[in-house]
């Protein structure tokens, strides 16, 4: 008995270690990534694009960072920027398959390829990111239900639009409300205040009717 509970002490501490090393050799390599997208420099200090990044976590902080930096979001209008943003919150599944307009599919396009570009380096540099599935990840299906919500249409109206249950509709633009005030303060922290202005906007436009209201039993 004594023997046997020795093994198996000996067992898990063998798991531990190996964890232990698993985990070091993850964090090396998440490491190599924040030092090809400049979010550290060779020395591990940290930059400005990381402290932007802190101000974001209801969306892909990374993606989100590098849009920034990209001037992604300087190209589009406040209920562009909201529907583009829908992309990194959306999560249920819904059958349809929206055709986008060209103001819409541009940004999705671009959404995509700089989501393509943050997964193949997560690849170069070790991490075990499917490229595919982390760029299905990001959902284009209520672009158009959001940029029209924000464009005035009424809620009976977007219902219309898509088969995703109104609760979740409530729910997603909550967090659509949140990932804008971050992103307003993100855009504080670069120094932007047009974007700051911009997120600001997006976020009054988002925050009315049904979804402003205090009491709803979803």
């Amino acid at each position: 008995k004594v023997q046997l509970g020795n093994k198996i002490k000996e067992v898990r501490k063998q798991i531990s270690d190996a964890m232990s090393v698993l985990q070091m050799e993850e964090l090396k390599h998440r490491r190599r990534v924040l030092r090809r997208l400049g979010f550290i420099n060779e020395a591990d200090v940290v930059q400005l694009k990381a402290r932007v990044a802190c101000e974001i976590s209801t969306g892909d902080e990374l993606v989100l960072s590098e849009l920034l930096f990209n001037r992604f979001f300087n190209e589009l209008t406040p209920e562009q920027c909201a529907a583009a943003l829908s992309c990194f919150i959306f999560e249920e599944k819904s059958n349809e398959t929206p055709t986008l307009k060209e103001e819409l599919a541009k940004p999705f396009r671009e959404i995509q390829a700089q989501a393509r570009t943050v997964a193949k380096i997560s690849q170069e540099s070790k991490l075990a990111v499917n490229e595919d599935e982390y760029v299905e990840g990001f959902k284009y299906q209520l672009m158009e239900v959001v940029y029209k919500w924000c464009n005035g249409a009424s809620f009976a109206e977007i219902c219309k639009m898509t088969d995703v249950y109104e609760g979740s509709l409530i729910r997603l633009f909550r967090r659509l409300e949140e990932l804008l005030r971050q992103m307003a303060q993100a855009s504080k922290v670069m120094g932007s205040e047009e974007l700051e202005q911009k997120f600001e906007t997006a976020l009054t436009k988002v925050r009315r009717d049904i979804v402003a209201a205090q009491s709803l039993y979803l």
